[in-house]
């Protein structure tokens, strides 16, 4: 992390070589000696309009299923934090997790009045059943209605 001097180096190009070394590792690990395509993007948090709160939300399972936590944070159209939650979930699948995470996001702002709303999840699955729907037969469906 560290270089001459004690000073830090350019954190970017420390990361983007981390990354080549470890998709390399486990190409080589996974006995796939085709190389991969890397594609950087940019991401970045954008400020909601005036008079708007955006949530970000993201959970996670480790295994599936699996001990699942999820957790966010609300922030104004200043990007200052209004509040966060963490929650220790238990025992469920990945979207399972990504969907709590999602509902006490929203219960966190309603309880507090807020309605103009922007939420954030990295998860394409829960944005679609967001969108979308989900059939009554799914075993997620509880969670999208509330």
């Amino acid at each position: 992390m560290f270089g001459e001097n004690s000073r830090c180096r350019d954190r970017v190009s420390f990361l983007k070589r981390a990354v080549v070394e470890v998709e390399a590792a486990h190409r080589v690990a996974n006995g796939d000696s085709r190389g991969g395509v890397l594609v950087e993007r940019i991401i970045a948090w954008k400020k909601p309009p005036e008079g708007w709160v955006t949530i970000n939300t993201d959970g996670a399972s480790h295994g599936n299923p699996g001990q699942a936590t999820a957790g966010g944070v609300v922030r104004d159209e200043h990007g200052s934090w209004l509040v966060g939650f963490a929650l220790n979930i238990g025992v469920c699948s990945a979207p399972l997790a990504e969907l709590w995470g999602v509902y006490y996001g929203l219960v966190i702002a309603w309880e507090r009045g807020w309605r103009r709303v922007r939420l954030e999840v990295d998860s394409a699955l829960v944005v679609d059943f967001l969108q979308s729907g989900i059939g009554d037969s799914h075993p997620l469906a509880f969670l999208v209605r509330l």
